[in-house]
């Protein structure tokens, strides 16, 4: 199982503030599954996310191509304002 964390005011526009799936191939298969379970509130919002895989954001691995594998932690982390 894959457990993902939608952070911060994510979980509340979603429903969950955690989920665990069957594991993917990678992220790209990862978002495509989690599009279809949660649909627009989803979709409308994941391109502004970050996505950190054990604690590493996938910009710095190999972007939605990076691997997953059973027992990967996922964190959807949306952007967040200060002020």
């Amino acid at each position: 199982m894959l457990t993902i964390h939608f952070a911060s005011h994510l979980s509340r526009i979603l429903g969950a503030e955690t989920v665990d799936v069957e594991p993917e191939r990678n992220v790209r298969h990862l978002l495509r599954a989690l599009s279809r379970r949660f649909g627009a509130p989803f979709d409308e919002r994941i391109k502004y996310c970050k996505v950190i895989v054990n604690g590493d954001n996938v910009a710095f691995l190999k972007g939605k191509s990076t691997a997953l594998k059973d027992g990967d932690k996922i964190t959807i982390l949306p952007p967040m304002a200060c002020g």
